[in-house]
């Protein structure tokens, strides 16, 4: 099978079988397969989806986990040799799957690659074309992210280079993911999944490309209205993505950063979590570490971030293209 479509969601209500048949309509010249990954919906939008199309199958877990284990079960069941990667609210344009995998197979599987982005109304069901969004950035510190204009982005050949991942829309090959060890499948609730897996393709020398010839829609929203998100948990998922990618001295000024920055009982609580299930982490942090041929700090020089700044003038062992290995 050529192509796997994983689509994610938790109470996602009407929109998710609205997405289901967008994907069906929007695919149907790629030999593909399309998965639910559910994360414990409990508004009926399952139910709906096997109602109205049987032949799409459903990965539904009995306890919420939040967006990163439930996309990774998801990448987990598919059968597909490029795995294709849809929030529940999504409207995929005509062929634009197709296309997008012909990419993932142009780039020999090399690279993730996301479409341009455009809003959504939900009540239309038709893209706003006012409101479009191309590549991502994200800061190291505080690993908060925007969009960025194209003109902004560098040109790589049909290409637009994104620094980092909306995982909303994307698209890559299987072996890709399994190298990068796909979505962490330990962040909870909410937060960072798609950033952390963008880095880590990043580090390990794949690109983050945008096609903007293929439009993918998302419904955009800027509050949390079917569930919530607790600090702690955000928290926690930083931790566990700052210790897996960043070499030791960053993670130390990281780590004083961010608990100065932070209230003492949130941080206590997250801390204490992340080190309940620290030994996970170190392995995941040992593998990438070994495999990885650029660092943070020839991140932060290329999209132009104030930290971390590698100290110069400091004696520093330098292996692999690693510092402090």
């Amino acid at each position: 099978m050529r192509a796997s479509i994983v689509i994610a969601g938790h109470n996602e209500g009407d929109l998710l079988w609205r997405t289901v048949q967008s994907t069906l309509e929007a695919s149907a010249d790629l030999d593909r397969e399309i998965i639910v990954a559910d994360d414990a919906s409990t508004d009926g939008s399952v139910e709906e989806v096997r109602r109205r199309f049987p032949q799409v199958r459903i990965v539904a877990s009995r306890k919420r986990g939040g967006p990163s284990p439930t996309k990774d079960r998801g990448a987990r069941a598919a059968r597909g040799r490029v795995l294709f990667f849809l929030d529940g609210h999504c409207k995929p344009s005509k062929g634009s799957l197709r296309r997008m995998v012909e990419d993932v197979d142009d780039l020999d599987g090399r690279a993730i690659v996301t479409p341009r982005i455009p809003h959504v109304d939900t009540e239309t069901w038709t893209f706003h074309p006012g409101i479009v969004g191309y590549g991502f950035n994200m800061d190291l510190v505080t690993f908060d992210c925007g969009w960025i204009e194209r003109k902004y982005m560098r040109r790589e050949g049909r290409f637009y280079e994104s620094p980092a991942l909306i995982g909303c829309c994307a698209a890559m090959s299987r072996r890709l993911y399994e190298r990068l060890r796909g979505f962490d499948s330990k962040m909870i609730e909410w937060g960072l999944e798609d950033i952390d897996l963008g880095f880590k393709a990043w580090l390990l020398g794949h690109s983050i490309l945008v096609d903007a010839r293929i439009a993918i829609g998302h419904r955009f929203q800027s509050n949390f209205n079917r569930y919530t998100v607790s600090e702690v948990s955000v928290l926690y998922n930083k931790l566990r993505m700052a210790r897996k990618n960043f070499t030791e001295g960053t993670w130390r000024e990281w780590v004083d950063t961010t608990r100065q920055g932070e209230k003492e009982t949130t941080w206590n609580d997250a801390w204490a979590l992340f080190s309940k299930r620290r030994r996970g982490v170190e392995e995941e942090r040992r593998y990438l570490m070994a495999r990885r041929v650029r660092d943070e700090f020839e991140y932060a020089e290329r999209y132009g971030l104030e930290w971390p700044v590698e100290r110069r003038g400091k004696s520093s062992v330098r292996c692999g293209g690693l510092v402090d290995c």
